[in-house]
């Protein structure tokens, strides 16, 4: 669970304002599981907000999430304002900062025609090769997500050089944000198969899976997904069984040595994970104590 999280306070349910929500980002920098934190997440047009809370001393790293847009052409408008306050924020602060993560929702039309959507993806990715920042495409959730999906990893697959990724938002804050197992398992799967990077967003606040009351439906948990992630890439397992363990609510069904992480037997070694973890990343959650504090609790910090 090394640089597992990236800090997205700014979003609901926290919404803090930035102020608040960087200062605690600089904060856990100096707790006992400072190591469970990656990057800070903020989107682009925010960045000029960014620069004088950035403390005297100390390295950050950050996560930007791009303006989109409803069509291809307000969506490449905006990504050159994006370009632009990156560009600008990278040249003042350059020794400090790494912004190594780019993310942004696909207009919903652009799927209707494949070699469109290849073209916008190349062209975008193409755009955003900046000191080694990789770009992470989601499709937009809701009717025909799948579909949607599908045509995005193809256009994954058919960049070159592979500084792109795959985003899977995995809830929100009512029930149809949320995406089935199988959603998921198929995800996992294709990410695995395809060879691109794998990160996921919402909802991943609790480590195990579990019935939530304010949202009315079922909880995906972080060690769930991530766990799947690992062990499908360090097995070659079916998606089924990707499903069986992103359904399981035991704790004890997990374990973790020195060695290894298991799931009822299945293991991946350290050096499974330190590889695989290249592919499937990080999550992005609103709050950093939640995570750690279940954590905790069940024993596995």
């Amino acid at each position: 669970m090394s640089r597992i999280i990236d800090y997205a306070g700014l979003y609901p349910p926290a919404s803090l304002p930035l102020e608040q929500a960087f200062a605690n980002f600089v904060k856990y920098q100096n707790d006992a599981e400072a190591w469970m934190l990656s990057r800070f997440v903020l989107p682009a047009r925010r960045l000029t907000e960014l620069s004088p809370l950035l403390p005297a001393v100390g390295n950050f790293s950050f996560t930007l999430l791009g303006r989109g847009g409803k069509d291809a052409d307000e969506f490449s408008h905006s990504l050159e304002l994006d370009v632009q306050e990156i560009r600008s924020f990278a040249s003042l602060h350059a020794a400090r900062v790494v912004l190594d993560m780019f993310e942004v929702v696909l207009p919903a039309s652009s799927f209707d025609d494949q070699f469109a959507l290849n073209t916008l993806v190349k062209q975008t990715a193409d755009l955003l090769n900046i000191n080694g920042l990789i770009v992470f495409f989601e499709a937009p959730f809701g009717d025909d997500w799948q579909m949607r999906a599908d045509k995005l990893f193809y256009a994954l697959r058919k960049v070159k050089d592979k500084h792109v990724g795959f985003k899977l938002r995995t809830g929100g804050v009512t029930a149809d944000a949320f995406p089935t197992t199988e959603q998921v398992a198929w995800t996992i799967v294709e990410a695995r198969d395809s060879g691109i990077p794998l990160k996921c967003t919402a909802g991943l606040h609790h480590p195990i899976r579990h019935f939530n009351e304010s949202v009315q439906t079922k909880m995906h948990g972080f060690l769930n997904v991530f766990g799947a992630g690992v062990l499908a890439a360090a097995n070659g397992i079916s998606q089924d069984l990707v499903q069986f363990i992103l359904d399981d609510e035991d704790p004890a069904s997990f374990s973790f040595s020195d060695d290894a992480f298991e799931w009822k037997g299945l293991h991946a070694d350290t050096a499974d994970i330190e590889r695989i973890r290249h592919q499937v990343t990080s999550f992005g959650s609103c709050s950093f104590d939640e995570p750690r504090e279940d954590l905790q609790k069940l024993s596995f910090l």
